[in-house]
Parts: structure tokens; C-alpha cells; sequence
């Protein structure tokens, strides 16, 4: 089964890897691990030294987030973490860390709709600049052949 969550990994005064999960689930420690293993080859080859980022220095947890109740929301409810976590940053990264009230779990209803009002506005805006940019380069063009054609004789 495939499924998407968020991880922010925080340097702050706690170091921390945090993973969102709209579907809690199975134990996600291997994603975790697999985190920690990066972090220490991207350390080594960024930086010329050796650093561990274990359970001691740097703590896993699953913030408790809101939650999906089907299984096709996942996506949705990660563009809405993340826009949380910008509009609403996390004050404090004391864990274990509450989240479930980070928005309204009525905005996911509305979601959908939302993402799909903002992709239709941005290709009518495409579709404006695409026009525009067609109509003030066509007088160019036209000149730029005509230029060439004469120059080449």
C-alpha cells in the first residue's frame, strides 16, 4: 500500500525528526532509519567529518496530526500540513508534540475543490500570458524573417 507523509527535520535547540502521518498506521521507525542514515552520508560528504544523527542526538516522533478517515485523502491532507506548518508554524518542539487541532477537520472537506479552483486560475492566467506573449512576439517574428530574408540575398 502506498501512502504519503510529511517528515520535517528540525535543528532547532531539539533536534528532531518529526513524521505526519493523516494515516496512522504501522510503525514507521524504517522511515526514520533511513532518514538518520541519509543525514549522516549527506553530513559526511557536505562537510568532510563524521556525525551521528542516532536516537540519542536526534529524537523520531508522529506528532499527532489530524487524521484521514478513508484512504483516498492522504495527498490532500499533506498539502494541508504543510501549508499548516507555514501559516502556522509549531511554536514549541517539546515532545511528544499535539497537533490535532493544527486546522479544522471541516477545511478537508473543502480541500479538493480549493486545489482545483486554484489549478483552474492558474491556467487561465497561463492562457492570458501565452496570448499575450503570441500576440507581442508575432510582430517581432515577422519582422526578424523579413530582416533575414533581405540580408541573404
Amino acid at each position: 500500500m502506498m501512502f504519503y507523509l510529511i517528515t520535517v527535520i528540525c535543528f532547532c535547540c531539539r533536534p528532531c525528526i518529526l513524521l505526519m502521518d493523516s494515516l496512522r498506521g504501522p510503525s514507521r521507525s524504517n522511515v526514520v532509519k533511513t532518514l538518520r542514515e541519509y543525514l549522516e552520508i549527506e553530513w559526511e560528504v557536505r562537510k568532510g567529518s563524521k556525525r551521528s544523527f542516532s536516537k540519542e542526538f536526534m529524537k523520531g516522533s508522529n506528532p499527532r496530526v489530524p487524521q484521514q478517515n478513508n484512504f483516498s485523502d492522504c495527498g490532500v491532507y499533506v498539502l494541508q500540513y504543510v501549508e499548516s506548518f507555514f501559516e502556522y508554524p509549531i511554536p514549541s518542539f517539546e515532545l511528544p508534540m499535539n497537533l490535532t487541532d493544527w486546522f479544522p477537520q471541516q477545511r478537508m472537506k473543502t480541500k479538493r475543490e480549493e486545489i482545483r479552483r486554484i489549478i483552474l486560475n492558474l491556467q487561465e492566467e497561463q492562457k492570458k500570458r501565452q496570448k499575450d506573449f503570441n500576440i507581442t512576439e508575432s510582430p517581432l517574428q515577422e519582422g526578424t524573417e523579413q530582416f533575414i530574408s533581405s540580408n541573404s540575398d
